[in-house]
C-alpha cells in the first residue's frame, strides 16, 4: 500500500474508532471532572480533512482565521516565520518573517481588527524568564501580495506572580500554549503539567513588562494546547489532549459567562480522539460568518502529518 494511502486509511480509522463524550455543566472554578468514558464512534467522522500543511508547517502549533485567511506557524526550534494559508485547501499563500524577534517557543496565535499576536510563551521545563507575546501590525502585511514579507513586532513581556521556582521540572504549572483576544485584553490559558488544570491570566495589549496573577483555575483533566474567542456569540473554544501522550483529544466550548469568568457559565466537552492514536491536536479557530464552522490543526507525529481540519458546532454538539 502506498504511504499516502496508508495515511488516508489511518485518518479514516481514527474517526471510525475514536471516542465521544459530552459533558454539559454549569461550572465553578476548581470543579473536578470525572474521567471520560470512552465509547467507539459508529456514525460519521467528527472532523473533515481540509489539507496537509506538513510541507511548510510540520509543527503547526496554533491557528487563527482573520481577514479571510488562516495563519499558522511552527513552534520551538524553527524559523521566526508565520504563514498565510488558504482555508479552502490548506495551501501556503505567503510566508511572513518577524525580523526583530526569534522563535524561542511560539505556541499560539490570535488576532483583532488591527493586530496579530504570537504567543512566545512555550515553557516545557518551567525555566523561562523571557515569556512574551509579539504584537504585529496587520498594516505591514495584510495587503501585500508578495510570497515573502518582512515585519517587525512589539513585545508584551510578562511573568507569573505565582512562579517562584525556575528549576527544571516536568510537573510544573507554568507552561502555556493558548492565547485569545477579547476586547482590549489578551487572555492566556496555561498547560498545567502538574495538576492537569488550566489557569487563566489577563494581559494588556499595550507593549511593556507585566506581572500577572491567575484569574481562575479549572480542571480540564488534560493539557490545553489552543483556543479562540468569538465576539459575536461570546464563546470560547479550547483544544487539547490527555496528559498521557497525545491521546483522547478534546474540544471545550465555554458559553453563558459574564466578562472574563470563562468557566462560570456552561461548559461542554467533546472527545474527538481516542486512547490509542498519537494525534497531536494543537490549534483551533472559529471559521465562518455564522461562527458555526471550526478549524483545527495538528503537529506531525508518527501517526499523522500536520494537517488542517474543519468541523462545526452542530457536529460537536455545541
Amino acid at each position: 500500500m502506498k504511504y499516502s494511502s496508508l495515511i488516508a486509511f489511518c485518518f479514516y480509522s481514527i474517526f471510525l474508532t475514536s471516542c465521544t463524550s459530552d459533558t454539559t455543566k454549569t461550572a465553578e472554578p476548581e470543579v473536578i471532572i470525572d474521567p471520560v468514558v470512552v465509547e467507539p464512534i459508529v456514525n460519521t467522522p467528527l472532523v473533515s480533512e481540509v489539507g496537509l500543511m506538513w510541507s511548510y508547517a510540520p509543527e503547526s502549533s496554533g491557528i487563527v482565521l482573520t481577514n479571510g485567511s488562516i495563519y499558522t506557524f511552527n513552534d520551538s526550534g524553527n524559523p521566526n516565520v508565520f504563514y498565510k494559508v488558504n482555508p479552502a485547501d490548506g495551501t501556503l499563500l505567503q510566508s511572513i518573517t518577524v525580523t526583530n524577534f526569534p522563535n524561542v517557543d511560539w505556541e499560539d496565535i490570535t488576532a483583532d481588527d488591527n493586530y496579530i499576536y504570537l504567543g512566545d510563551f512555550g515553557n516545557n521545563d518551567g525555566i523561562r524568564k523571557d515569556l512574551k507575546v509579539l504584537k504585529i501590525s496587520k498594516a505591514q502585511f495584510i495587503n501585500e501580495t508578495a510570497k515573502t514579507v518582512n515585519v517587525t513586532a512589539e513585545a508584551i513581556a510578562f511573568s507569573y506572580n505565582e512562579q517562584t521556582s525556575f528549576i527544571s521540572s516536568s510537573t510544573h504549572n507554568f507552561d502555556c500554549e493558548t492565547i485569545i483576544s477579547k476586547a482590549d485584553n489578551l487572555y492566556i490559558f496555561t498547560k498545567n503539567r502538574g495538576d492537569n488544570k488550566t489557569n487563566i491570566y489577563k494581559l494588556s495589549k499595550t507593549p511593556g513588562q507585566y506581572s500577572v496573577s491567575s484569574l481562575a483555575s479549572y480542571n480540564v483533566n488534560g493539557l490545553v494546547t489552543g483556543g479562540d474567542y468569538n465576539a459575536q456569540t461570546n464563546e470560547v473554544i479550547l483544544v487539547g489532549y490527555s496528559p498521557s501522550g497525545h491521546k483522547n483529544s478534546f474540544v471545550y466550548s465555554l458559553t453563558n459567562f459574564n466578562d472574563d469568568s470563562f468557566f462560570s457559565g456552561t461548559v461542554v466537552e467533546k472527545i474527538i480522539g481516542n486512547s490509542s492514536n498519537d494525534w497531536q491536536t494543537e490549534g483551533i479557530a472559529f471559521g465562518s460568518l455564522d461562527e458555526k464552522k471550526i478549524y483545527l490543526s495538528c503537529e506531525t507525529t508518527a501517526f499523522s502529518k500536520a494537517q488542517l481540519y474543519s468541523t462545526n458546532k452542530t457536529t460537536l454538539g455545541f
